[in-house]
């Protein structure tokens, strides 16, 4: 059996260096190296290492049961009141699960989403079934619930690409070919940007974001079947990607190499920049308009654009936001919304 030395002489921050013996191998005593770092690892095992031992840590799967930002089907027509009525109904309701093995999913301001996680996906999304039936019954038993027309409340990766037009499957078989060069050759049948199946469904959102700046930048790996959605929607073809690497990567471990450029390469020009992304803090779009101005010049008009936006720093720091089926320009509502109140003052606007 290998032993590995209690005390590991420190490299680095992100190395250590142990003693491996080998009782079986009449104490067989060689050197190696621990490390959580998976650029590092596959460095060592390329430079003809061997595993000795891995311990995985894993993220347990989870359930929106309601996001005010991008809100579910079920929601269309209703009217601001009711939505909120729902909310609130859901958001003691989750607080209260009686499953030991459910959580509610808790962050420093996000206060528009409610969400679950546990170790079943199936589990988490019958119990969202439950908890939302349950919350529709309660709004019933107290009123009638009238549907409004034309009030779509979010826009949902529903969208088989295969029924996408020629243009957007052209332009994801040439995406493929290109970031595939990224991505281990044994992690190209698991990795979520080779093997988009959905996109987002169409949605006049994409016609109002289009008329903002010419280009339009999205992030991998979320920001895929976004970009594909809007391209399916408006035929724009000034869309471009880059891939910003924050915490809790679960596509790192199928990596090669990181992606640091933007793709398809950009003409050298002034023509203004769209940065679009999920929100949750905004950090991830600071970041990309930081690099598309270290890239093609500090002069460039840059915007941002925070989709769904999860917390009110990450809707203030934007430049435009899409909550809850509406194009929101941040600045012009602004001064009227309280950062403890924001999430339902944008549902009622």
């Amino acid at each position: 059996m290998n032993q590995v030395n209690s005390a590991p002489h420190s490299l680095n921050q992100r190395t250590n260096s142990v003693t491996i013996i080998s009782e079986h191998h009449g104490w067989r005593t060689l050197s190696g190296v621990q490390t959580s770092d998976y650029y590092i690892y596959r460095n060592a095992i390329h430079n003809g290492c061997h595993l000795q031992r891995a311990s995985f840590e894993l993220r347990h799967p989870e359930e929106m049961v309601c996001d005010l930002s991008n809100l579910d089907a079920i929601y269309n027509g209703m009217s601001c009141e009711d939505i909120v009525r729902m909310w609130d109904f859901l958001n003691v309701s989750t607080n209260n699960i009686a499953a030991a093995d459910v959580r509610r999913i808790n962050g420093d301001g996000l206060t528009p989403e409610i969400a679950i996680s546990g170790p079943s996906k199936t589990k988490l999304g019958n119990l969202k079934d439950s908890l939302v039936s349950e919350a529709l019954a309660h709004l019933r038993r107290d009123k009638s619930i009238p549907l409004m027309n034309k009030s779509i409340r979010g826009i949902a990766k529903n969208r088989l690409l295969i029924n996408a037009n020629n243009e957007t499957l052209d332009f994801h078989n040439r995406f493929c070919a290109f970031y595939s060069k990224y991505i281990s050759h044994e992690h190209w049948d698991n990795c979520s940007a080779l093997n988009t199946r959905y996109i987002y469904e169409e949605n006049e959102i994409w016609s109002q974001i289009e008329k903002i700046s010419k280009n339009k930048l999205f992030l991998l790996s979320a920001g895929l079947p976004i970009a594909l959605g809007y391209l399916a929607a408006t035929g724009d073809p000034n869309i471009y990607f880059s891939e910003i690497h924050r915490q809790n990567d679960s596509n790192l471990m199928s990596r090669d190499n990181a992606f640091q450029d933007i793709f398809p390469p950009p003409i050298s020009s002034q023509e203004p920049w769209l940065i679009i992304d999920k929100a949750y803090t905004g950090g991830s779009l600071k970041q990309a308009a930081n690099m598309v101005r270290k890239k093609l010049g500090y002069d460039i008009e840059v915007k941002t654009v925070a989709l769904f936006p999860k917390s009110f720093s990450a809707f203030m720091s934007a430049d435009y936001a899409v909550y809850a089926g509406k194009l929101f320009e941040v600045k012009s509502c602004a001064p009227r919304l309280d950062r403890n109140l924001w999430h339902i003052q944008l549902i009622m606007e």
